[in-house]
């Protein structure tokens, strides 16, 4: 009797044993699937970050692209314009060394010629003639030899300077070579700052 409840005793420990090694077994095969389920889910959600990281690399690199590009576009067509400028200030420079040149030259009193007579052509009904003082009787014997009667005012202009006016000063052309190289210079500055501008 007392070696069958003995064996029954030891029977049912290793019963016990086989049942909760099953159990075991059967819970760690169940955390290892919720332990799948979780790594999986995880794998998805970091695939899904990772192409969604990508799209946001590649979307910012498209827009700083376009921005280094459009950068560059800008930095290419300041650099052309500030050439136009140099240049253009290089054949305004000429102009005025030109124009100094001339009026120290045997040809200047042909010039306030072409000057005086596109003046009175501007201004048919011209009565004052203005002039640099030290142009005054150089412009009366010009005035002498188109057969034109105007008054000849000397001021204290630049040479190479003819502004004819009606009597009543209400029509006026200033015929300078001066006002002629500042209007060309107004109107290319014009130009490069609408380019600037857009």
């Amino acid at each position: 009797m007392t070696g069958d409840r003995l064996l029954d005793a030891a029977a049912l420990v290793e019963e016990i044993d086989r049942e909760a090694e099953a159990e075991k077994l059967k819970i760690i095969a169940e955390a290892q699937d919720k332990a799948d389920q979780v790594l999986a889910a995880a794998d998805v959600m970091i695939q899904r970050a990772t192409e969604e990281a990508s799209r946001l690399m590649e979307k910012r690199a498209r827009v700083d692209e376009d921005r280094l590009l459009g950068r560059a576009r800008m930095d290419v067509q300041a650099d052309r314009l500030r050439g136009m400028r140099r240049a253009y200030e290089r054949v305004f420079e000429i102009a005025r060394q030109r124009i100094d040149a001339l009026i120290r030259s045997p040809r200047y009193p042909e010039a306030m010629t072409a000057l005086v007579r596109e003046a009175l052509e501007a201004v048919p009904r011209a009565s004052v003639i203005s002039v640099a003082r030290e142009d005054q009787e150089m412009c009366r014997d010009i005035l002498r030899a188109l057969g034109k009667s105007c008054q000849v005012t000397g001021m204290d202009l630049g040479p190479g300077t003819v502004v004819a006016s009606t009597a009543d000063g209400k029509i006026r052309v200033d015929n300078s070579l001066a006002a002629r190289v500042a209007s060309a210079e107004t109107q290319l500055e014009t130009r490069v700052a609408h380019c600037l501008n857009g």
